[in-house]
């Protein structure tokens, strides 16, 4: 992939600087115990709002599991962003800083703020990951940082409603035509209490997880109706995508209001049983888990997402989260490369083995990690770990995400649907979707013509959805 332009890495305002849980910065607790003065001093900055954060725990694992290097992690919540880039234009980086919630982490490392880590990714430890983890971060071939997350999409479906509803909760839909069935039958057992189905209008990441997983996992385009197979976006191909959950708007099959709620009032009314079918990210089996409220108590399930009938499965859409960056800066890059190498091998375990409440599924892109912390029976045994880890084998990310290098001059994808959704009679959607597959088109063609991206990326050679 080309070099981009490197962003201009700039505040007008000054911000204060706080550590995790907004404390005071403080010396490192090996100076203040007393410890080696030998010993190799390193700062991790985090976008963590809370002090007690999985990140924070396996550090304090690593310090203790070694007498050469201690990590000090601080966390900036919301100000992340704005505290990175101050850092950053006064060269001021911490020796890791993680890019989680960034809006352009590569441009962090184009910029030259962050070190490849080349040097320090042996073959052992290469063949350990699975191969998407070196893609993400990966400019002309360097690698400037390791995801330690994976995210992907499942259907949550309440088992007691199912119940209600003469449905065979064991027994999750196949396809998208026995989902709908099952939703009009919630619906109809609801009589308005519950509802079959939860789409959060409002909230613009609600097309990826319904409208683009299912096209992905139907071999139809990629994420944001980009078609690697042409190397263009074309939205028409997400068409019955679209009218079916327009269809299911219309028959009154999703909980009323649709159109005004978001992502997080779906969440809420799914715990509160109020409906009994949505589609969310992996993490939110933790989330229901040990976070949120009520989720422990209510009698969820996670499934795979299902397609039409006689469709062939794809390969399912894996989506790679977080990561950390060696500054440029740092004068210890190969310690700083030993605790991220700790971290990435010990984020989903080192909180359960701190406190045996914090058991959680393993998202790790270490096939290893996965299978040694999934298999155990406290894990099993957590509502939707079963649907959450089964068919995995079948994820696959993208090596570009050409979208989220676009600058439009039109309504954007995330404007269009909703309208197509509630207006779908009133609409001609043949000529909405097209015309945002131009406004997206010469986007991508100006994108290309600035070296933003290569036409290799967009139309790999052999590419297909389903072996990709």
């Amino acid at each position: 992939m080309k070099k981009r332009i490197a962003l201009l890495l700039a505040l007008s305002m000054s911000l204060g600087l706080t550590a995790c849980g907004g404390e005071e910065k403080s010396e490192p607790e090996s100076k203040k115990n007393g410890e080696s003065a030998d010993k190799i001093e390193l700062t991790m900055w985090a976008r963590a709002s809370s002090a007690e954060n999985n990140q924070t725990i396996t550090m304090d694992e690593f310090n203790e599991s070694q007498d050469k290097i201690h990590v000090t992690v601080e966390c900036y919540g919301d100000n992340y962003e704005e505290v990175l880039k101050l850092a950053s234009q006064s060269k001021e980086l911490p020796d890791i800083f993680e890019i989680s919630g960034l809006g352009n982490p590569l441009s962090y490392m184009e910029a030259g703020l962050a070190a490849p880590m080349n040097d320090y990714i042996t073959e052992d430890l290469e063949a350990e990951f699975n191969p998407s983890a070196f893609t993400k971060y990966n400019i002309d071939g360097q690698v400037y940082a390791i995801p330690h997350m994976t995210r992907y999409i499942r259907a949550y479906y309440n088992r007691d409603l199912f119940e209600k509803a003469g449905l065979n909760p064991d027994e999750f839909p196949a396809t998208l035509e026995e989902m709908y069935d099952a939703a009009k039958a919630i619906t109809e057992a609801g009589d308005g209490e519950f509802y079959g189905f939860g789409l959060p209008i409002k909230t613009g990441s609600t097309w990826e997880r319904n409208v683009d997983d299912i096209a992905i996992l139907s071999g139809l385009t990629g994420p944001y109706g980009f078609d690697f197979t042409t190397g263009q976006f074309d939205f028409a191909k997400q068409k019955p995508i679209i009218e079916y959950f327009a269809k299911m708007y219309k028959e009154g099959l999703v909980m009323p209001g649709a159109e005004s709620l978001d992502i997080e009032v779906i969440r809420a009314n799914f715990i509160a049983n109020k409906i009994g079918i949505y589609f969310d990210g992996s993490w939110m089996v933790n989330g229901y888990n040990n976070e949120i409220e009520g989720g422990d108590v209510t009698n969820w399930d996670v499934a795979a997402v299902p397609v039409f009938e006689g469709t062939e499965r794809a390969k399912d859409y894996l989506m790679l989260e977080s990561g950390h960056c060696i500054a440029s800066t740092s004068e210890h890059p190969a310690e700083a490369f030993e605790a991220i190498n700790y971290l990435l091998h010990n984020v989903y375990s080192a909180p359960a083995r701190k406190d045996a409440s914090m058991v959680a599924p393993s998202l790790s892109l270490l096939d290893s990690v996965n299978e040694e912390i999934n298999a155990k029976e406290e894990v099993k045994a957590l509502k939707g770990s079963v649907g959450l880890t089964t068919g995995t084998e079948e994820l696959s990310s993208f090596v570009v995400t050409p979208h989220t290098m676009l600058t439009l001059e039109g309504d954007d994808r995330d404007t269009v649907y909703p309208l197509l959704i509630i207006n779908s009679e009133e609409v001609d959607i043949d000529a909405e979707l097209s015309k945002l597959s131009e406004t997206y088109n010469s986007a991508l063609s100006n994108a290309l013509d600035e070296g933003l991206l290569e036409e290799a990326d967009l139309k790999p050679e052999g590419f297909d959805y389903y072996t990709r």
